[in-house]
């Protein structure tokens, strides 16, 4: 095989591993772009080491890029039915901006050639760690995905049984469960993980975001109340469905019947 075919071939399988850590799921939300930041010194260097064929390399993190993105939609299905329809978008976006990146240091450094062996050697190690840092992140993703869920699993678990206390306290002390989000009763009782005061601004009918959980607290629902929280995404930040209402009822989800938000018990 041609040293030209073997750059051709690395290039595009080193371009396809770049994308994949953006299109897992789970996966850690990295930035769009920083599959970019590996893809340009790694065609950079591609072009040194065998720069008289310059146009393959910009070819093959083009075709790289195409490849990495659709086995990666097809191996992970990371979008639902509408997100999937919309997909051919982004990947030609990514095509177009890794055959733009790999196109600069090509028309620069195509030129240019390591004369001895120590610079060449030093080139190939950095290439090789290029080409493993897709894998890489992929391999650490499961642990670091594991341990956000975990912690947001457990703050949203703190942050429910607080609202639930005060709720109960604020209802008790103020006229009834009809009358919980008058007058920030349910703050004034509350003392779980800190909400900020915009979120209490607007928790009352409202989800607000904290910690990878959406949390709700729905008043005057005949004269009584629902809080809620769930997964801003299921396995990517947290797990678990919290709901109660003011009959003490703990279900896993909030759902909408005649009149009001009701808890639906949790599926055994």
């Amino acid at each position: 095989m041609r040293d030209s075919t073997k750059f051709a071939l690395l290039t595009a399988g080193g371009s396809a591993l770049c994308w994949l850590p953006i299109v897992q799921s789970p996966n850690l939300q990295l930035p769009a772009w920083c599959p970019l930041i590996a893809l340009a010194p790694l065609c950079a260097i591609a072009t040194v080491l065998f720069g008289e064929r310059w146009w393959r390399i910009v070819l093959a993190a083009s075709v790289g890029t195409f490849g990495g993105l659709v086995a990666g939609f097809i191996f992970w299905s990371p979008f639902d039915s509408i997100g999937a329809a919309f997909f051919p978008i982004p990947l030609l976006i990514a095509v177009a901006l890794a055959a733009l990146v790999s196109l600069l240091p090509a028309l620069i450094l195509s030129k240019i050639r390591p004369t001895t062996f120590g610079p060449r050697r030093l080139l190939w190690i950095a290439f090789a760690l290029l080409l493993a840092t897709g894998p890489a992140l992929v391999a650490v993703t499961p642990v670091v995905v594991a341990r956000r869920v975990a912690r947001n699993d457990g703050l949203a678990q703190l942050r429910f049984a607080a609202l639930k206390r005060a709720a109960e306290l604020a209802a008790a002390q103020h006229g009834g469960p009809d009358r919980i989000c008058e007058d920030s009763f349910v703050r004034q009782n509350y003392d779980g993980p800190p909400f900020s005061d915009d979120d209490w601004r607007y928790i009352a009918g409202n989800y607000v975001q904290q910690d990878g959980y959406e949390i709700g607290i729905w008043c005057r629902q005949q004269n009584g109340y629902t809080i809620d929280l769930l997964p801003i995404q299921k396995r990517q930040y947290g797990s678990k469905n919290f709901c109660a209402d003011e009959t003490g009822l703990i279900g896993c989800e909030a759902k909408w019947v005649p009149f009001r938000e009701a808890c639906e018990p949790c599926e055994m």
